[in-house]
C-alpha cells in the first residue's frame, strides 16, 4: 500500500511540475542575408539601410590577409552593429577545381582554410561559419570542415541552372534547401540574388511568404551592392534589397546572422 501511495504521489508531482514549465517557443520565421567576397567599403555603405530595417547580415570575406587596415576597421564596425564576419577562403580556391588539377587535399586545408582562419584570428575575428567558394563542396571535405573548423557551411542555389542545350528553372517557393528549418542541420544553401539571376521583387516575396508560413528562415546571397544601375552580373541591386527588407518587416520576419541559426 505504501509503495502504491509513493508511486501515485510521485506521478502527481511530476505532472504538476510539467504543467508549471513554460512551453518551448518555436523559433521565429525570418531571413538571413549573406554577402560574399571582399567588397568591404561597398558593404559598409549598406549600414544605414540595414539599421533602418533592423536587419543583420553575415559577410563572408575572402583573401583576408590582403585587406587594408581601414577595411579591417570597417569590418569591426559591422560587428558592432550586430553583423557577423564569416570565412570564405584565403585565396578563393574552388575545392573541386583544386583536386581536379592534382592539388593535395591537405594542402587545400592548409592554404585555403587554415591560412584564412589564422589571418582572421590575427585581426580579432573568430569565424564560426564558412561559405563554399563557387558552390563547390564534397561530403568528405564538408565533414572535415565541420569537425575541425566551423559550425555551419553555406552553399549556393539559384532559380536557374544553365546546362548545355538546356536551362533548368524552379520557383523560389519550391527550392527546399534555401529554407532553414531549425533542425540542427550544419549544411545550408542560400539563394543568389545577383543580377545574373534576374530575380524580381514578386519572386522574392514568394520566398518570404513560404518562410512565414513554414516558420523557417529564407537564406539569401549577394556579392557587390549596386547603388546605381549597372550591367555587372555578380552584383545585386540595393533597390531590390530594400524592397525585400520592407516586405520582410511588414510580415514580421526576424533577421538572423548565420551563426545565430546554429546557436545553442
Amino acid at each position: 500500500m505504501k509503495k502504491l501511495f509513493f508511486l501515485l504521489f510521485g506521478g502527481l508531482t511530476a505532472f504538476l511540475l510539467g504543467c508549471n514549465q513554460a512551453p518551448k517557443r518555436p523559433h521565429a520565421a525570418g531571413i538571413a542575408l549573406t554577402f560574399d567576397d571582399r567588397y568591404v567599403e561597398e558593404w559598409t555603405q549598406l549600414r544605414p539601410l540595414l539599421k533602418k530595417y533592423g536587419a543583420k547580415a553575415t559577410f563572408y570575406v575572402t583573401q583576408f590577409d590582403s585587406l587594408s587596415p581601414n577595411e579591417i576597421r570597417l569590418l569591426h564596425e559591422l560587428v558592432k552593429d550586430g553583423h557577423e564576419i564569416g570565412a570564405h577562403g584565403a585565396a578563393h580556391i574552388r575545392v573541386l577545381d583544386w583536386l581536379r588539377g592534382g592539388g593535395a587535399l591537405d594542402d587545400f586545408f592548409k592554404l585555403e582554410i587554415e591560412a584564412e582562419v589564422h589571418s582572421m584570428n590575427k585581426a580579432g575575428f573568430r569565424p564560426v561559419t564558412f561559405a563554399h567558394v563557387g558552390g563547390q563542396q564534397t561530403w568528405w571535405t564538408d565533414r572535415r570542415l565541420l569537425r575541425d573548423y566551423f559550425q555551419l557551411l553555406r552553399d549556393v542555389s539559384m532559380t536557374e541552372r544553365h546546362l548545355p542545350f538546356i536551362t533548368l528553372r524552379q520557383p523560389i517557393f519550391a527550392i527546399d534547401d534555401i529554407y532553414y528549418q531549425f533542425d540542427g542541420s550544419q549544411k545550408v544553401h542560400a539563394l543568389l540574388i545577383d543580377q545574373y539571376t534576374h530575380l524580381t521583387n514578386a519572386q522574392l516575396k514568394d520566398g518570404l511568404i513560404r518562410a512565414k508560413n513554414t516558420n523557417s528562415v529564407l537564406i539569401l546571397l549577394g556579392h557587390r551592392p549596386l547603388f546605381t544601375p549597372s550591367e555587372e552580373p555578380y552584383a545585386f541591386s540595393v533597390q531590390l534589397l530594400e524592397k525585400l527588407l520592407q516586405d520582410a518587416q511588414r510580415m514580421g520576419l526576424k533577421s538572423y546572422t548565420m551563426a545565430e541559426l546554429v546557436k545553442k
